[in-house]
């Protein structure tokens, strides 16, 4: 109903922050995450505190990282608002940085840090498999376009995961839209096509 409302307005400032806040008591990552970049988009930025400039970084950044739709970091990371936690919390600018990029090795650097926060602890497992599945994507869009057929063992070195957990990983990708190809299971190799570079290259270019 608020989008009724044609151009931004007060009101719908104060719906987003609303329905964020909502969203963060139910634990729902990706609505809150979705929400509160809508929320900053509808305020300026000069009238929030440092306080509150830092306080809404770090859990957007958390939702970022959480919500298991999340992986476009794009527009978190572009964001005048992430400055606030580059004095404040650096590591988790770093770890948003490690996920753009599906940096698994930084992931493991940091993990003395992220571990210290009690929703990221609960979460290893999953926050593992993400950044994995973006170090996928990643790795699609660095291939040239004539060389998209890429063995299991070259997909486990660059995600760090034993070659048997290969093709489960793919699969998972491909039914989240994340790339398209097929699997080769006597071959030991996945083949990606062009539809998944592509989307791929939207994502690696907004981290530039």
């Amino acid at each position: 109903m608020v989008d009724s409302l044609g151009e931004i307005t007060p009101v719908h400032g104060s719906f987003y922050e609303l329905s964020a806040k909502y969203y963060k008591v139910k634990g729902d990552y990706n609505s809150f995450y979705r929400d509160s970049l809508r929320y900053l988009g509808c305020i300026n930025l000069d009238d929030l505190t440092a306080k509150q400039k830092q306080e809404h970084a770090f859990h957007i950044g958390l939702s970022a990282l959480l919500g298991d739709k999340v992986y476009n970091f794009g527009e978190l990371l572009a964001h005048p608002l992430l400055e606030s936690l580059k004095v404040a919390c650096p590591w988790i600018v770093e770890l948003l940085l490690a996920f753009n990029r599906g940096d698994m090795n930084k992931l493991e650097q940091l993990q003395p840090q992220w571990c210290q926060q009690p929703d990221l602890a609960r979460n290893e497992v999953a926050l593992k498999q993400k950044c994995a599945l973006l170090g996928l994507m990643e790795l699609t869009f660095n291939k040239a376009s004539s060389s998209r057929s890429i063995p299991f063992s070259e997909v486990a070195a660059a995600v760090k995961l034993p070659v048997d957990e290969v093709e489960l990983l793919v699969m998972k990708a491909i039914s989240l839209n994340l790339v398209r190809g097929s699997i080769d299971e006597c071959d030991k190799v996945v083949k990606f096509n062009l539809g998944a570079a592509t989307r791929t290259r939207s994502r690696s270019d907004q981290k530039k």
